[in-house]
């Protein structure tokens, strides 16, 4: 999986998808409910980083493997989603 661009990009985006859902689902209630914004803080930064990761290996493999630039619209308009991270690795990634 770590041999080729394209599985380092896959691990990212599955991690970045994680790291979205925990931000989503654990950091912000957190924040909300107990008034705690340190696991905010925490997971927001994993997450930023991560994101800047998937984006900048999206470019690197969509323009290795010659994607349109819709294909690759696609697949960063999908990443905003909560869950679209693993429908992405399902969908497409996969078969690439």
């Amino acid at each position: 999986m770590f041999s080729t661009a394209m599985g380092w990009f896959r691990f990212v985006t599955i991690m970045e998808g994680i790291s979205y859902v925990l931000l989503l689902g654990v950091g912000l209630p957190t924040k909300f409910i107990m008034g705690n914004g340190e696991i905010t803080r925490i997971l927001g930064s994993i997450h930023g980083g991560l994101f800047i990761a998937f984006g900048l290996l999206l470019l690197y493999v969509g323009l290795r493997m010659k994607w349109s630039f819709f294909k690759m619209a696609l697949i960063f308009i999908a990443s905003f989603i909560p869950i679209g991270n693993f429908v992405i690795d399902r969908k497409i990634l996969k078969q690439a």
